[in-house]
């Protein structure tokens, strides 16, 4: 059975020393941490006491975390990692990001959410596409050892509203 909901401390960790190596290769460079062990680490004390911190999983495996943090007042950053099961459960945390979350970050005042990822990761770009946001820009040298990136975003004034994937408009429920 999937589940998605707030995750424990060993998930974010088991989830994130296991991550697909793409994501590795991506969330390593942006952080200070050397290896996976560190990275696990550093990752579960960052993000496991957030109160948006979910973990996404079929039956006993855990597969995916993806945290949204608000940045200032209306922004909103999301993330995401996941084991090579991610294929196991994509579909579904795809259709929980479209109809829950993104509609509950328009429902908090959000005008603007966003995401980076690293240059060449297509079929994340794609996925990101997917759920409604848009590439942005590039950030050139964003890695530490000078990555490019891509920057994401679902901008209310931009994009109008999210109505095909979410069932609101401006903030407002159009359906359930």
């Amino acid at each position: 059975m999937m589940y998605l909901r707030p995750a424990e401390p060993e998930e974010v960790f088991y989830v994130a020393k296991h991550m697909r190596e793409h994501d590795y290769k991506e969330i390593s460079c942006l952080r200070w941490a050397e290896g996976r062990d560190d990275l696990a680490a550093d990752l579960t004390e960052r993000y496991s006491n957030y109160p948006n911190c979910y973990v996404c999983g079929n039956g006993a495996d855990c597969i995916a975390i993806i945290v949204y943090v608000p940045i200032r007042s209306g922004v909103w950053s999301i993330g995401m990692f996941a084991t090579d099961n991610f294929q196991k459960v994509g579909g579904y945390l795809t259709k929980k990001i479209i109809r829950e979350i993104i509609p509950m970050l328009m429902d908090a005042g959000a005008h603007r959410i966003e995401c980076q990822s690293i240059e060449g990761y297509d079929a994340i770009h794609k996925w990101l596409g997917t759920l409604g946001l848009r590439e942005e820009s590039k950030l050139l040298g964003y890695g530490r050892d000078g990555e490019d990136f891509c920057q994401f975003t679902w901008v209310k004034k931009r994009d109008g509203d999210l109505r095909a994937l979410t069932g609101h408009k401006n903030g407002e429920r159009l359906c359930a």
